[in-house]
């Protein structure tokens, strides 16, 4: 009652509501640790240089004839990609010391794994940048992909001869349950009574057409309604994480604890060498975007 409310008490929970999370996928599933990758992650150095090797040419020997030499690489002279680590984002805040000693929530703790988190996100949301720019896409954006599109995506990767291992597929939540409307998911003649089962009892898909499936609303979208979802393998995207950090201390001028945490990584499109005898351009044919719905 108004007019006994400052005999009635307030109470504070001894827990916090916090902020929901995305989930943050992609960074653990590109490369990061071949092609000189892990070299560059130790720091000393900004830019990295991936060379390419072409296949040489198999020539029909003439009789009585001298062999031909093969100036190696196309045009004859090998080319490479550069892979430049120059993104730089940081979280900082600071706690009074005031309310270091009143407050019942240890509040530096929570927004220094809050800061994580951000900065984790922030790499990931990067990331997901790049299908937009995937030279190889199947699907119409805000329409449901059709098992049509996601053959005709694991065939890209097929002709590309990628190995058919290490390949994953991220998609934005409606992306994912537009799947449980195929009959490859759900149909257990197709699927297998075990994954049939689960994904129609507990909405999980463990796997599609031979890659594991990630779920994340950090997957870029467009325009409303609309997704950019990956079908790749993991050699179709570099990146390389050289410094993440915390720093923290007592800053006497200010009466506060003041942290600062910091994140500097590189990411790009991988360019592939092409199969071709004698070399050709590299593309980027490991990676596959999968237009879809959010």
């Amino acid at each position: 009652m108004t007019q006994a409310a400052c005999h009635i008490p307030e109470i504070w929970g001894p827990d916090t509501r916090d902020a929901v999370r995305a989930n943050v996928v992609a960074a653990g599933l590109v490369e990061d640790s071949a092609f000189g990758l892990a070299e560059l992650a130790k720091g000393g150095a900004e830019t990295l240089n991936i060379p390419y090797i072409s296949n040489p040419t198999a020539n029909t020997k003439t009789a009585n004839t001298n062999i031909t030499l093969e100036v190696i690489g196309p045009s004859g002279a090998e080319a490479s990609q550069s892979f430049t680590v120059g993104t730089h984002q940081n979280v900082a805040f600071a706690v009074e010391n005031i309310t270091e000693v009143q407050a019942k929530t240890n509040l530096r703790a929570k927004y220094t794994d809050g800061g994580g988190y951000a900065l984790a996100a922030a790499a990931d949301t990067n990331l997901h940048t790049l299908p937009q720019n995937f030279s190889q896409t199947v699907g119409t954006a805000g329409v449901d992909p059709t098992e049509a599109n996601w053959l005709r995506a694991a065939q890209y990767l097929d002709d590309a001869n990628d190995g058919e291992t290490n390949r994953f597929i991220i998609v934005r939540p409606a992306t994912f349950y537009s799947l449980q409307k195929l009959q490859r998911v759900t149909n257990a003649d197709y699927a297998g009574t075990t994954a049939a089962e689960s994904a129609t009892r507990d909405n999980k898909i463990a796997r599609f057409l031979g890659a594991p499936i990630y779920k994340s609303t950090l997957v870029r979208a467009p325009s409303a309604g609309q997704a950019d979802n990956w079908f790749c393998n993991r050699k179709g995207v570099y990146y390389c994480s050289q410094q993440m950090k915390t720093n923290g201390q007592f800053v006497i001028e200010r009466d506060s604890w003041v942290v600062s945490m910091t994140h500097i990584y590189g990411y790009a499109e991988a360019l592939q060498p092409p199969i071709t005898a004698g070399g050709g351009a590299a593309t980027d044919v490991f990676n596959v975007r999968i237009d879809g719905v959010s």
